[in-house]
């Protein structure tokens, strides 16, 4: 293997571990979010998910980065995210990899405003 794959391979290994770094941060945002809602049916918010997707195709373009990338991918987070809220809320267990922890509690959260899972933190 020649010595610039290899070198490009560190940095996209070490970019991989950067963007694990930020995805969990953005998870725990989505966790303090899910703290203060109430209801699980309402944690998907279709106008909401189209105005973060369309802010996040308008800084991919300024950045170079293909739409054909970020729309799926975007797409999925947000899906999977919305999944974690309600496992949240609801008491469910989120689904994670074997031995992955999502670092969250093993209990349902407390909505701030009271609701079926207050007094249970």
């Amino acid at each position: 293997m020649s010595r610039d794959l290899m070198r490009l391979r560190a940095r996209i290994d070490q970019l991989d571990r950067a963007l694990v770094r930020r995805l969990a941060e953005r998870q725990r945002l989505v966790e303090a979010v899910a703290r203060l809602k109430v209801d699980p049916d309402r944690v998907r918010d279709p106008a909401r998910i189209e105005r973060v997707l369309a802010n996040v195709i308008q800084v991919a373009a300024v950045r170079g980065l293909s739409r054909a990338i970020v729309e799926p991918v975007w797409r999925e987070l947000m899906d999977r995210s919305a999944d974690h809220e309600v496992a949240l809320l609801t008491g469910a267990s989120p689904a994670e990899p074997d031995g992955a922890r999502c670092g969250c509690r093993d209990e349902p959260i407390a909505p701030a405003q009271g609701g079926p899972l207050a007094g249970r933190s």
